[in-house]
């Protein structure tokens, strides 16, 4: 029971990060090598504002979750848009946001070292404990729980929101081809800016779950999920919600079941090994559109 509930807290926290991942690809064709800065960042500031800075646990969290989605917003604005409209090319669409990416990424590390230094931070021992409750033989975990609930209702909304509202039609519009969207009227930069928001409040949401679930965060945290993220994308499907809610439950099953019972790092090893298969026999993942040639 106990490896169940861990199951579904870590499912949460891949999950969460997973979704602002396939947010951007999805919608921009990006992948986002700071994503995983902006998770650091947000678990290790929510640590210092209720350790150091005196905010409660609530508030600390939710100004980080929310400096979150204004990071990626900075993040879009300084490395995305000035490549966006330099054509239709390889390198305009795809290596370049690659590249400037990982160069903010690489900036901001070094900030938030400056900043908070490179010693794990944690959350007063005292908060935590309260969160931690005894159920016969099994130890539950409040923040893992509600952070699984949290991705849940996240995905569901997305989904409801992308299919059944204007919005998600014009985000759709704007996902399939944007010169088009904008020839019908709709505001592209404010659909792209407003993706990227979306995924930096995911990532804050992510960041501030594994600070409240391990009680431990640094700079360097986020390098725990850079690749396991995009593995998540993969398996689930590039750019679908839901599949990103999939992919996380099945990674973390592994994780944790593989621990139980395989040598330590095996797990690992297992879910690149699923991967490659997947790829092999069906490149665009368990939910994703099948891949066609010259599409976009």
């Amino acid at each position: 029971m106990e490896s169940l509930l861990h199951v579904l807290a870590l499912a949460g926290i891949y999950g969460l990060f997973a979704l602002g991942l396939t947010l951007i690809f999805g919608v921009m064709e990006v992948l986002n090598l700071a994503h995983a800065t902006t998770f650091a960042f947000a678990a290790v500031f929510a640590m210092y504002l209720v350790g150091y800075a005196g905010f409660s646990m609530w508030m600390g969290c939710a100004i980080a979750i929310g400096s979150a989605s204004v990071l990626a917003v900075v993040i879009d604005r300084i490395a995305f848009r000035p490549l966006r409209y330099r054509g239709r090319t390889v390198w305009g669409r795809h290596v370049g946001p690659l590249l400037t990416s990982l160069g903010v990424s690489t900036i901001l590390l070094g900030l938030e070292r400056s900043l908070f230094g490179i010693d794990p931070r944690h959350f007063p021992n005292e908060l935590i404990a309260s969160k931690l409750f005894v159920l016969g033989n099994v130890r539950i975990n409040l923040i893992g729980i509600t952070s699984f609930l949290v991705l849940v209702l996240v995905v569901s909304i997305l989904i409801f929101l992308l299919n059944r509202t204007r919005w998600g039609v014009e985000v759709r519009a704007v996902a399939e081809r944007s010169e088009t969207a904008a020839l019908f009227g709709i505001d592209v930069e404010r659909r792209f800016m407003e993706t990227m928001a979306l995924s930096g409040l995911m990532a804050g949401l992510a960041g501030v779950a594994w600070g409240l679930t391990f009680n431990i965060a640094s700079p360097e945290t986020g390098a725990q999920l850079d690749v396991k993220g995009f593995a998540l994308i993969i398996l689930g499907g590039m750019g679908s919600v839901l599949g990103s809610l999939i992919g996380a439950i099945v990674i973390a099953a592994i994780e944790v079941f593989g621990g139980l019972y395989l040598p330590h790092g095996l797990q690992t090893l297992i879910v690149f090994a699923m991967l490659i298969v997947l790829l092999l026999l069906r490149p665009q993942g368990l939910l994703g559109k099948p891949i066609q040639q010259g599409a976009r």
